[in-house]
């Protein structure tokens, strides 16, 4: 059906569907494309969305009359009703269950010795999970033709389209199953679930050793303590980025000293003012990339003009690094701050890892971009934060292979040096960059006379003269003919010399590429650019799928890893972090790292200086969750933190103490933990 041609109005149901593929597709689907594809696929809306994402426009709708069946001429005969018509003529119907003679047999044993052109190839049947002897890895309902990845992407459309934001509640545990065990991390967990990526930010900077210590440090200038760093009754602010950020270092004390295994963080989504994930075709990366750079602002902000510990208010770039051209003067205000840097993910062959992305970006090869100007760091950051951008598209066919490529997992190390791309560093960084270009070419050039050595007109040279070999080895006789004998003892010898030659002459291009490739791979990794290396704290990755158990986090807390999906957090091996292919057919997977820089081991692992007050307050609270426990429970729970300081009496709860079953961190030292129904 053209575009042109009348279409029938859609019915409510119909407008309906349009409406979710259109806000599916991000709101740029023309609505009678949509209402076209999806009365193509006969009102199936899983099936309409997966063509809309495979570029159907629905120009081939067979029109209204497509589930009539079809008709034969009334001249002819008919077997019955068929739909399709039959692709060859019909042979009878040989019933074996029949018990009339011999008849039947006969014909199926004639039939059975017919002769049949034989095929080879994979079976065309979908497969059969009840013969199966082991499970099948393809689905039995897929169409004919479906790749994995296009089945995957089907799953995931079908799931997204199913999922409704108003039944992913809040599940509240019972408090007996909110006892934190040792020094396992807390979760930090959200009720509206399209904050949850805002919660695992939050959750993810407490355990960046900078951050943490930075907010441990921190004291307003508010209050009775305006300009006393020793006071010991602090006063929180009530707006602006200082209550922002005390909100944050309350959260952070409370994860750091409270004996919960989770804390509701309904006032820091609310101070913070996060905006909602809502849409399954929206990136997480997207709104954690806005609410991570307003959190450094707001943090920045306060510890530069809002901080006792500060009188001179020298800025401090915790969150924030300066970049520029490489030739930008000392004293020009072209230099820019940035606080998360965006990276294209596998665009290219050159964009498969981190720091080979930051290259392709910061360290163009100058001869493919001869006119580009380096952008360089002036001043670096004490965290760096990278969004992972991922093409959700999957990759084109590749007719060589006959397949679409499989995606590849993005590599990001345990540890990274900014060196290579700051100012001071920036002429030993270009030549180390030539030296590493001129023997990855060399290493081009080997591959090349490889080629040519075990190629010729697309032939495998060296398999043709092995089958030669083997041929006056094993095949040609001499029939007692002295000369042919020793002719073909002639032919093996110069056959066999060949071949060694041609495999000498491969190992040692091999050996040699080999060589070179290790040292173009290491040619940075000198000692002068190896002073600032950042250490790898936190990965955050989505599934592919909507809702808050379709992000989760890995963080490094006391030298190991441990995965948080919603309030379930578990250790896992560093392996694990390092290649987690979650996500991957989907488009999906790591989407924001935080690194920081290296500390030494106790510096890493040393209990942030908070606060007396602060300290007392988590302190009470742990005792009222502790009074709130079954006695048998309490009876088992050590708290490992000392008595508090000082005797503590609580006042009323603070504004922000939401009334739930869930245990929440106070808003200020004089607010104990809310635990009633």
């Amino acid at each position: 059906m053209g575009g042109g041609a009348w279409i029938k109005p859609a019915t409510a149901q119909e407008a309906a569907d349009v409406e979710t593929l259109t806000g599916l597709m991000g709101g740029s689907l023309d609505p009678a494309q949509a209402l076209r594809v999806l009365r193509k696929h006969q009102n199936n809306i899983d099936k309409a969305a997966s063509a809309l994402l495979e570029g159907d426009n629905g120009d081939n709708d067979p029109g209204p009359f497509a589930d009539l069946p079809a008709l034969e001429p009334l001249d002819t005969s008919t077997v019955g009703p068929r739909t399709p018509p039959p692709s060859r003529p019909e042979k009878p119907v040989i019933d074996l269950t029949k018990d009339d003679g011999d008849d039947e047999l006969a014909r199926a044993l004639a039939a059975s010795l017919e002769d049949q052109p034989a095929t080879f190839g994979p079976s065309t049947r979908a497969p059969d999970p009840n013969w199966a002897m082991v499970s099948s890895n393809a689905e039995v309902t897929a169409p004919s033709g479906m790749s994995q990845d296009d089945q995957a992407m089907s799953r995931a459309i079908e799931a997204s389209l199913a999922y409704n934001i108003g039944e992913d509640n809040f599940e509240e545990l019972p408090l007996e199953d909110r006892v934190r065990k040792d020094h396992t991390p807390i979760a930090l967990r959200p009720t509206a679930p399209g904050v949850t990526y805002a919660a695992l930010i939050l959750h993810a900077l407490f355990f960046v050793p900078q951050v943490r210590n930075t907010l441990a440090e921190w004291l307003p200038r508010f209050g009775t303590n305006v300009n006393d760093p020793e006071a010991t009754e602090i006063t929180p602010p009530a707006s602006g980025p200082g209550y922002q950020v005390w909100t944050m270092m309350e959260l952070f004390a409370n994860m750091d000293l409270a004996r919960m295994s989770e804390l509701n963080v309904d006032a820091a989504m609310n101070a913070f003012i996060a905006e909602p994930w809502t849409s399954p075709a929206e990136r997480p990366g997207d709104v954690s990339f806005n609410f991570y750079g307003r959190l450094a602002y707001a943090v920045e902000q306060a510890l530069q003009y809002n901080n006792l510990r500060n009188p001179e208010r020298k800025q401090h770039r915790l969150f924030s690094l300066q970049y520029g051209y490489h030739d930008t003067e000392a004293d020009v205000d072209s230099r820019d701050n940035l606080c998360c840097v965006k990276v294209a993910v596998g665009l290219t062959p050159d964009r498969s890892d981190l720091v080979s992305s930051l290259a392709a970006d910061l360290a163009p090869d100058p001869v493919k971009f001869a006119n580009a100007r380096r952008q360089v760091i002036f001043e670096p950051s004490e965290v760096l934060a990278f969004q992972l951008i991922r093409d959700a598209a999957p990759p084109p066919y590749d007719a060589v292979i006959g397949r679409r490529p499989e995606r590849a997992t993005f590599k990001y190390p345990k540890s990274v040096f900014l060196d290579q791309f700051m100012r001071d560093t920036y002429e030993l960084a270009n030549e180390k960059r030539a030296a590493q270009r001129k023997l990855f070419l060399d290493v081009k050039e080997l591959e090349a006379k490889k080629k040519n050595l075990l190629h010729f007109n697309d032939k495998d040279t060296l398999a043709d003269l092995k089958s030669c070999l083997y041929y006056y080895e094993n095949v040609a006789e001499s029939n007692d003919d002295p000369k042919r004998a020793a002719e073909i003892q002639e032919n093996k010898e110069k056959l066999s010399k060949i071949i060694e030659k041609i495999n000498e002459e491969v190992k040692t291009i091999d050996s040699t590429m080999e060589r070179l490739t290790s040292e173009a791979q290491s040619i940075l990794d000198c000692p002068e650019l190896q002073q600032h290396r950042y250490d790898l704290r936190a990965v955050i990755v989505h599934d592919g799928l909507f809702g808050r158990s379709h992000l989760y986090s890995y963080v490094n807390y006391r030298g190991k890893w441990w995965k948080t999906v919603d309030y379930v957090v578990t250790e896992v091996p560093e392996e694990t972090v390092l290649n987690d292919a979650t996500g991957l057919h989907l488009g999906t997977g790591p989407y924001f790292l935080l690194y920081s820089r290296a500390l030494p081991e106790e510096e890493e692992n040393a209990r942030a200086p908070w606060h007396p007050s602060i300290k007392d307050g988590v302190k009470y609270n742990n005792r009222m969750f502790f009074q709130q426990l079954p006695p048998e429970v309490a009876a088992q729970v050590v708290d490992p933190n000392s008595p508090p300081s000082s005797p503590y009496l609580a006042p009323t709860p603070s504004e922000h103490t939401i009334e739930s079953d869930a245990v929440e961190p106070p808003s200020s030292r004089d607010e104990p933990m809310d635990t009633s129904d």
